[in-house]
């Protein structure tokens, strides 16, 4: 996706791309299929900067009632650069869990406490 037509979105089509996005980068991981891992991520990160450019990242917080365990892990890791307070409790329970979504969520707070979490 160009970064013309996440300008053109809207805040609910943001939000849909964001949680498509991560629900796709979580097929493909399990897939090992990396291109569409990539491609996945760049809706994601694109979503992202461009909710963050409008000052709208708080729409993103209802996602972590998601269903989809990665849709949470993404938005919990995103939330600890505007609000930590929802993020943190949902990646300290992700962190529990086996699988990769516990081990992102285990880093995420690692890198986070440490102060070199880096955001797109």
């Amino acid at each position: 996706m160009s970064a013309r037509k996440f300008q053109k979105a809207s805040i609910e089509e943001l939000v849909q791309w964001y949680a498509e996005g991560s629900i796709a980068y979580g097929q493909a991981l399990e897939a090992a299929d990396s291109r569409s891992a990539n491609r996945a991520h760049d809706k994601i990160t694109g979503a992202y900067r461009e909710l963050r450019s409008r000052d709208a990242r708080s729409q993103l917080l209802p996602l972590l009632q998601s269903e989809n365990e990665t849709v949470r892990t993404n938005v919990a890791a995103h939330a600890l650069e505007f609000a930590p307070e929802f993020g943190e409790p949902v990646l300290l329970w992700i962190a529990k869990r086996p699988g990769r979504n516990g081990l992102a969520a285990e880093y995420a707070l690692k890198n986070w406490r440490e102060g070199t979490l880096n955001y797109p």
